[in-house]
């Protein structure tokens, strides 16, 4: 669901992205500056980090590349042990300001979210809107409005 409303993304599919050319190219670009989303004690939480703290994370003139691992903890957690590359890379998190909206079950832990909505709170937190009162839609909104429309249209198969 993220990599079709998302435009300036990359899908693949796979356990080890060690010697994926696509997944090393990314990293490997002077002008990118790759992290990846994974919660562990090395992470650094962006949502505890001031804005221009945030900003510094990323090198100047430099595209944030974030990685994320979609799937079960335990087959990240094997993702993430057989991809080196992957595993090198700095590594973010960020504490959830509400409980997931991901009705269908139930997460094991209140900060769990479920991938897209990860993924909209870390665009949330690098590119935060101009003005943080103004109720204007920003395009990564759509994330979660396709994810509570996924949502709303299961629940009504389980009614």
């Amino acid at each position: 669901m993220a990599h079709l409303c998302l435009a300036n993304s990359l899908l693949l599919e796979g356990v080890d992205f060690s010697a994926d050319k696509r997944v090393n190219r990314e990293i490997d670009d002077p002008d990118n500056c790759p992290a990846l989303l994974y919660l562990s004690p090395a992470s650094i939480n962006l949502s505890r980090l001031a804005r221009s703290e945030r900003q510094s994370l990323f090198q100047k003139h430099r595209k944030p590349v974030v990685f994320v691992l979609d799937g079960t903890w335990k087959s990240v957690g094997k993702m993430l042990r057989l991809s080196k590359n992957l595993a090198s890379l700095p590594m973010i998190c960020f504490d959830p300001p509400t409980a997931s909206a991901y009705r269908i079950r139930r997460e094991p832990r209140l900060q769990c979210y479920s991938t897209i909505e990860a993924i909209h709170q870390v665009i949330e937190l690098l590119a935060p809107r101009c003005d943080q009162h103004a109720p204007f839609l920003q395009p990564h909104d759509n994330l979660l409005a396709v994810f509570r429309s996924v949502i709303d249209r299961q629940l009504t198969y389980t009614a």
